[in-house]
């Protein structure tokens, strides 16, 4: 018996990093559309995510973006997001269900101005939407979307407030 439940254990996908691994594809499809449909370095220059994935000079990492064109670094973006992507929702519906999962992002905002909850749960959810929002707003203004200063912003925001939440738990 104690067998089975340390196997069980082991072989069980992790809550936490599967919802990782759905938001990380999930965001990584996102931006990958953006790279291809307007470019997502900076105004006017696409990623080449070969070249940025891999630690290149800055000169390989991007390139002009003039219309719509999809290389080879944008499938492999785009195929190890569905990879994330799936990996991420296949632990998701073995632990608490993808609906159930949804559904907390969807209510999310309205647990923002929930006075039912404790204030740290509470200050938790602003902060992951604020850092959230904080990340799209700054990208659409600047046109860029791989600023690794506004990563450094926003995920110090979120990860404190998804810590705060998992603190609750």
């Amino acid at each position: 018996m104690a067998q089975s439940s340390w196997k069980d254990e082991v072989t069980k996908p992790s809550r936490f990093l599967s919802v990782v691994s759905f938001c990380i594809g999930a965001w990584l499809a996102f931006v990958s559309l953006i790279n291809v449909a307007f470019g997502a370095f900076a105004p006017g220059q696409k990623i080449e995510w070969l070249g940025f994935m891999d630690g290149s000079s800055l000169s390989e990492a991007y390139s002009a973006h003039s219309s719509i064109s999809i290389g080879v670094g944008d499938i492999i973006a785009f195929v190890l997001a569905v990879i994330l992507i799936v990996i991420g929702a296949r632990g998701i519906e073995s632990s608490s269900g993808l609906r159930t999962f949804l559904q907390s992002i969807i209510q999310r905002p309205r647990q923002m101005m929930s006075s039912d909850d404790e204030l740290s749960l509470v200050v938790a959810n602003w902060m992951v939407v604020g850092g959230i929002v904080f990340y799209v707003i700054w990208s659409t203004i600047n046109t860029t979307w791989v600023d690794p200063g506004v990563y450094s912003v926003s995920i110090v925001v979120i990860a404190s407030g998804l810590g705060i939440e998992a603190m609750h738990e």
